[in-house]
């Protein structure tokens, strides 16, 4: 599997955990669309993400040239604690090269590695649906232009057992006006990025 797809360059990342343990030999790129894992975690936010964007201004989110890569390199079952901060640091090194706008995290671990390594570490760490939804609106609502910014979302993991009640607890207190966790997140995202992003290098319009 080779490391990243897309353009480090390009202002929105998308970082995943590490390479699935069975199949990091099988697929190409880290959230290879391949793999289910990927549909399950972004496509279907993308995908009311762009509706709204067009319904919104007419426009559409380039995704092509989405910068995709996972915090860790090695699946993370099998990784050591030396390789995970070397993996830390590696992330450290893209980000302070690239300093990129958004960074979109799956999952617990993505989000405190990539958290650690933008220099923005947790006293508590955000290790519950409910802390990830939590910590979620508060990016929302405190995104700067002038940092990185790291958002997490919800794993591939939310897809089995009881991903109703991880929705629900994502979603808190705003699931008086949303029952859908890949909806209200991606309604939210879209808002983002209508406010915050003038640049036409990111929309198809």
């Amino acid at each position: 599997m080779k490391e990243f797809s897309g353009d480090p360059e390009f202002p929105i990342w998308l970082i995943g955990d590490s390479p699935p343990k069975n199949w990091v030999d099988k697929l190409d790129f880290p959230l290879d669309a391949k793999h289910p894992a990927r549909h399950n975690v972004w496509t279907s936010i993308l995908d009311p993400l762009q509706d709204r964007l067009f319904r919104q201004q007419r426009r559409r989110f380039d995704t092509s040239r989405l910068y995709v890569r996972n915090a860790l390199d090695i699946p993370l079952a099998i990784s050591t604690p030396e390789q995970q901060q070397q993996a830390r640091e590696k992330l450290r090194e893209l980000i302070n090269k690239y300093k990129p706008q958004i960074v979109l995290t799956f999952g617990v671990y993505a989000f405190l590695s990539t958290s650690l390594a933008a220099g923005q570490p947790f006293r508590t760490p955000p290790d519950t649906a409910k802390l990830l939804g939590q910590q979620f609106r508060s990016c929302i609502n405190n995104y700067s232009g002038r940092q990185t910014n790291v958002i997490p979302l919800l794993h591939v993991s939310i897809a089995r057992g009881k991903f109703l009640e991880a929705h629900r607890d994502f979603i808190g207190a705003d699931s008086e006006d949303h029952d859908n966790y890949f909806n209200y997140v991606g309604e939210k995202l879209a808002d983002l990025l209508l406010d915050s992003f003038s640049d036409e290098q990111m929309w198809i319009v």
